[in-house]
């Protein structure tokens, strides 16, 4: 074999290990990473006195400020034991949409700007009860029981 024709094997064989290269970076940049905002949330509202609180609103907000632009929310009501129940909220976005993300979060909101998730229960509608409001914190459980006051 000519030193050529081992050349251009070698060159070949380079090739497809560059494009093998080329092909697992594009993936791991694009490939739409899964983070938990918030896990599955369920709370009990109960009164000073400890006695659920039925039918009562819970309204949940979530945002994960790195990659959405817009919060969310959904509203549902407690049962007879006092309790509502959220699923985990999740967000996908790839390296380079979160990259692409925090730089224009950070030129749109200066000194403003937030990377973290958010996740908030506000517990509102009776005309017997205050309304209240419970805040998750990342890396933590969230909040399993809140305590609304009476009005009357």
């Amino acid at each position: 074999m000519t030193s050529f024709a081992k050349t251009s094997e070698w060159l070949k064989r380079w090739r497809a290990w560059l494009a093998g290269a080329v092909v697992l970076l594009l993936l791991i940049l694009f490939f739409p990473f899964q983070s938990s905002i918030v896990p599955l949330w369920q709370v009990r509202v109960i009164d000073e006195a400890g006695s659920a609180v039925r039918g009562i609103n819970v309204t949940e907000h979530w945002q994960h400020y790195l990659i959405e632009s817009d919060g969310h929310e959904e509203m549902r009501q407690t049962d007879e034991s006092g309790i509502v129940a959220f699923p985990a909220r999740t967000v996908r976005a790839g390296l380079v949409t979160r990259w692409v993300d925090a730089v224009l979060n950070v030129v749109q909101q200066r000194e403003k700007a937030r990377f973290d998730p958010y996740a908030s229960l506000v517990i509102w509608g009776s005309r017997d009860h205050e309304t209240a409001v419970a805040v998750y914190t990342p890396a933590t459980a969230p909040q399993d029981k809140v305590i609304i006051h009476r009005i009357r």
